[in-house]
């Protein structure tokens, strides 16, 4: 099989794979109410098993990292969506509330531990560093349609034949055969510029002295917590617009999965045509996203504006979709090294992805102590001022791309890279020189075959001219 079919392949079942097995976990972002009414849960209590799962789930994405760094993205797809549709056959029992938790901290292994760090390891290797947001972009487009199609069924299923329970149980039966195709057709990753040797603790270390790590994490942390909230923006619906939980669900799925149809593509498009600007992007999408949520604050609830609302909602959801399809693409736009890339991504995403532990909680109880319209329009308080920091973010890690560039410019000048990979000595650079990620100069000590004289391939920051 040729090695574009094969990247296709790899591209598609990582698509579908992470459309999926992403949804179990984060189910009530669709179907909010009837979740937690089969459950038999009051919000407080509902938010704790999402609160359970992004805790642990914070603490699984470094080792998980590690895990991406070292074994087959064959075998953890397998073991994670098959793992997953287990888990969703129990829950489809309706068990009791301490039964939901462990179900939700098993799923933070199965989905995040050994899933996500993988996933975003395995869709960045399809490309180069300039590649990172058209990547990263059609990703969470593509994986998009995947999730509307199965959503458009699932929603056909809840109404008509056995509501919440047959939704769970045809969720869970979906993962697992995501992990037989995985089994059957995505390639394995042994590449030697793909793969770390090192132990977990060092290769720690050099991530955690990488600045890239924490300006990423920060801005991943803004964006996900925003996103995270708007997931409140379905019960909105049901609760202070007036809609039947039928309709707002499917005004969930258009604001949460057709828009994402758009707006990552457009975002990665966008990207390459900036030359893979893909922080720049997340500050243009983020300042959008404040408009629309100083709007929402000011506009009054229900009545003639209903229809308004709705439109400012899909048009933060088009704003935090741009952004989505870029903030994985931050991390390689930097030029993280590759065989660390799944450490540095883990670190990161601990950081931010931790929302996903508190958001749930603190939410849930602004909701039972403000009911109405008085607790969203602190949820929409919250994300406003998120995102204004994450804008500073932004605005950090582009002074330093734009430094970093300067840097590597005035080090190595025009030297070709073939030179370098055939430079004597440097035999040991000579397997890095297909990559489209090979170059001269680090100023770190973490590069294949780094030495003093700067004269050895490396895979960081990109090609040269």
């Amino acid at each position: 099989m040729g090695k574009k079919q094969n990247k296709w392949i790899t591209f598609i079942i990582i698509c579908l794979t992470t459309g999926v097995i992403t949804e179990l976990p984060y189910l009530r972002w669709a179907l909010y109410e009837p979740l937690r009414e089969f459950l038999g849960q009051s919000n407080t209590q509902f938010g704790m098993s999402a609160s359970l799962f992004g805790l642990l789930s914070m603490i699984l994405y470094i080792p998980g990292g590690w895990v991406a760094d070292r074994f087959s993205h064959k075998t953890l797809f397998a073991v994670s969506s098959i793992g997953c549709g287990l888990l969703g056959f129990w829950l489809a029992t309706a068990p009791g509330f301490t039964t939901v938790m462990i179900i939700h901290g098993l799923w933070s292994v199965t989905n995040i531990g050994l899933f996500w760090p993988t996933m975003t390891k395995a869709i960045a290797l399809l490309e180069d560093s300039e590649g990172q947001g058209k990547v990263f972009g059609f990703f969470e487009g593509v994986r998009g349609v995947f999730v509307v199609v199965m959503w458009l069924g699932l929603m056909k299923v809840f109404e008509n034949m056995g509501g919440m329970r047959m939704v769970i149980i045809v969720m869970s039966v979906l993962s697992i055969i995501c992990g037989i195709l995985s089994i059957l057709f995505m390639p394995s990753n042994k590449d030697a510029d793909a793969t770390s040797s090192g132990t977990i603790m060092k290769d720690m270390g050099k991530a955690l002295k990488y600045p890239v790590t924490w300006l990423c994490a920060g801005t991943i942390l803004c964006v996900y917590s925003v996103y995270s909230a708007s997931s409140y923006m379905q019960p909105y619906c049901q609760e202070v617009l007036g809609m039947t939980a039928v309709v707002a669900g499917y005004v969930g799925i258009i604001k949460k999965d057709v828009i994402r149809l758009a707006a990552a593509p457009f975002s990665g498009w966008l990207s390459k045509k900036w030359g893979g600007r893909c922080a720049a992007l997340i500050g243009v999408f983020g300042a959008m996203l404040v408009a629309t949520l100083v709007i929402l604050l000011v506009l009054p609830s229900g009545g003639d504006f209903v229809a308004l609302t709705v439109i400012i909602m899909v048009a933060s959801s088009f704003a935090i979709y741009g952004m989505r399809g870029m903030y994985y693409a931050i991390i390689g736009e930097a030029g993280t090294p590759a065989a660390i890339y799944g450490t540095v991504s883990g670190i990161a995403m601990f950081v931010g992805f931790s929302p996903d532990f508190f958001n749930p909680t603190l939410i849930g109880s602004w909701l039972d102590q403000y009911p109405g319209a008085a607790g969203y329009r602190m949820i929409f308080i919250y994300m406003l001022v998120t995102m204004l920091v994450g804008l500073g973010f932004v605005v950090l890690l582009m002074k330093h791309n734009k430094k970093n560039k300067k840097e590597v410019a005035e080090t190595d000048g025009t030297v070709k890279c073939n030179h370098i990979c055939n430079f004597p000595g440097n035999a040991e650079c000579k397997n890095h020189c297909d990559s489209v990620f090979c170059c001269i100069a680090t100023f770190y000590d973490y590069s294949y075959g780094f030495n003093d004289k700067f004269n050895c391939c490396f895979i960081y920051h990109g090609n040269l001219t």
